[in-house]
Order: structure tokens, then C-alpha cells, then sequence
């Protein structure tokens, strides 16, 4: 594993972000792919935020961490009013998106983690396609 792989689906009828990484996620290249998806022409402030991080290994330092979370609230209007849902299953993971939750002050967004797509999904919209929303992510982890 080496390197970031993001791929992500926007699914505007469900308000929703669909957001799949594997590899070493560090602060730079996950600021990157934020950015990236901002240029989106689906791309909405308001959107919610499902974001599997099951696959990755995170690079990170509470500076890391400090870096990314400063980056948000820099660019709060962007990224509005949202629900992140981070889906985790190892130490490693527990460990830095506990540590962003407990960093990020932007008040604008609500930031939970769970360890299952389906408590994750139900969490961000209890009416969302959960089935749908699943395949999506399947075919993004093999984009």
C-alpha cells in the first residue's frame, strides 16, 4: 500500500457524498481530494458526507490532524452545513478520527464514526437507499 487512493460519487438526490480511501492516508493528500471534489460541478456545500476509511492506514500526527482540521474551518463556506459519517475498524483509524472529532471546532458540521456502513447510513438519513448507497460503494472500492 502506498499513496492515497480516493475515488467518491456524489449522489444529489440523497444529498449525499459517497467517499471511498485505501492506502496511506496523510494530511496533504486528504486535503487534496477535498479540494478536488469542491470543483465538482455536483459539488454542494450542503451535501452529507459518508466517508469509508476501512482501507487505509493513516500517516498522521495531531499536527496532521490540527493542519486538516484548520484547513476546514478556512474553508467553512465551502464545505456548509453537513453530517460526516467516518466509518472505521482498526486502532489506527479509531485513533486519528477520534482525535479530528475532538479537534474540529467547526460547528458547522456534525462528525460521528462508526464501525458499520449500515449504522453509518442510518445515522445520516434513516430514508436513504441503503442497499443503492452500498453498491455504490462497492463499485468505488473497485474503481
Amino acid at each position: 500500500m502506498s499513496g492515497l487512493v480516493s475515488n467518491y460519487k456524489i449522489l444529489k438526490e440523497q444529498n449525499l457524498i459517497v467517499e471511498c480511501h485505501s492506502g496511506i492516508l496523510d494530511a496533504d493528500s486528504f486535503i487534496a481530494f477535498k479540494k478536488s471534489i469542491t470543483i465538482d460541478p455536483l459539488f454542494l456545500p450542503s451535501l452529507h458526507y459518508f466517508v469509508h476509511l476501512k482501507n487505509v492506514t493513516f500517516s498522521t500526527n495531531l499536527e496532521d490532524i490540527a493542519k486538516y482540521t484548520s484547513f476546514l474551518e478556512a474553508n467553512s463556506k465551502v464545505f456548509g452545513n453537513r453530517r460526516v459519517a467516518l466509518i472505521t475498524n482498526t486502532p489506527n483509524q479509531v485513533v486519528s478520527t477520534t482525535m479530528f472529532k475532538m479537534m474540529q471546532q467547526n460547528k458547522s458540521q456534525s462528525v460521528e464514526i462508526f464501525s458499520t456502513n449500515e449504522s453509518a447510513l442510518e445515522w445520516l438519513n434513516s430514508n436513504l437507499n441503503k442497499s443503492e448507497i452500498l453498491a455504490i460503494l462497492a463499485d468505488l472500492m473497485h474503481a
